[in-house]
């Protein structure tokens, strides 16, 4: 099984939604479905959805069972983010919106968590519950805009936020969280929720926020990174394979003349 994560690309700066669509759409088709990281609008309004769907090959992308997302500030409008997330994006069993939601794919299952426009009680009570059915086996993914962490991107924490979600994918044996927000690439080694370095079942963070928003400057190396570009960020594709019990972590950058280069690689046994 098969992700493609990528996020952020509100602006479509250096036409980078029409690289990584033409990629995912022409050149590496093996994906079973994408995770889109927030951002998709600059300003969420309808001429902003609009503006965003006509991006280049975006319309073949936004498609039910094929793409998922999570809310974000720029796509904090609740009536436009309803509207156009309508039988694209799954729904929640609680308040029954796309607000937050599950998806699971054989031995992988992945929640996508709300800090928008859901009240922090809900959302505990929601992935307390969907977690209780998780095999520890499996693979867990959580997925939410903003990162948890101030200090290895230049945007500030998250935690007072998200430690309640973290604390809840830790002890139930999660395996990675996937960020946008900063429009960065960077993968951390796997992490307590409290950020300090677990190496056996710690959590492993993957920012990738470089879908189209405006690049940032390279971000500076802490105890809690593994990988991260040293020049100024460029649009780029994770892959994440799931095997049995292995993953494999691939992000290649997506500009044109770059041949699809792997940049960032890195192997996984639960």
């Amino acid at each position: 099984m098969k992700i493609a994560l990528w996020g952020d690309s509100r602006e479509n700066a250096d036409n980078a939604v029409a690289g990584i669509s033409g990629i995912l759409l022409h050149q590496i088709t093996d994906w079973d479905f994408q995770i889109q990281t927030g951002d998709f609008t600059h300003r969420g309004k309808d001429k902003d959805w609009q503006r965003s769907l006509n991006y280049k090959g975006m319309k073949e992308l936004f498609v039910k069972g094929k793409f998922f997302m999570c809310t974000s500030n720029h796509d904090d409008v609740r009536e436009t983010w309803d509207k156009y997330t309508k039988g694209v994006l799954p729904t929640n069993n609680l308040d029954h919106t796309t607000h937050f939601y599950a998806h699971d794919m054989g031995n992988v299952h992945v929640v996508f968590c709300d800090g928008y426009f859901t009240k922090a009680d809900v959302m505990q009570k929601w992935l307390k519950s969907y977690l209780k059915n998780i095999d520890k086996n499996d693979w867990l993914i959580g997925v939410w805009h903003n990162p948890c962490y101030a200090g290895i991107t230049y945007k500030s924490s998250y935690l007072k936020k998200c430690e309640p979600w973290l604390d809840l994918l830790y002890k139930a044996g999660g395996d990675f969280v996937f960020h946008g927000h900063a429009h960065v690439y960077v993968r951390t080694k796997p992490l307590r929720p409290d950020g300090t370095v677990d190496a056996k079942n710690g959590i492993v963070h993957i920012i990738n926020g470089v879908g189209g928003a405006s690049f940032a400057d390279a971000q500076p190396w802490t105890e809690k990174t593994a990988f991260t570009p040293k020049t100024k960020n460029f649009p780029a594709i994770t892959f994440i394979t799931f095997e049995k019990n292995k993953a494999l972590v691939q992000t290649i950058d997506a500009r044109p003349g770059h041949n699809l280069q792997v940049v960032d690689e890195w192997k996984w046994t639960k």
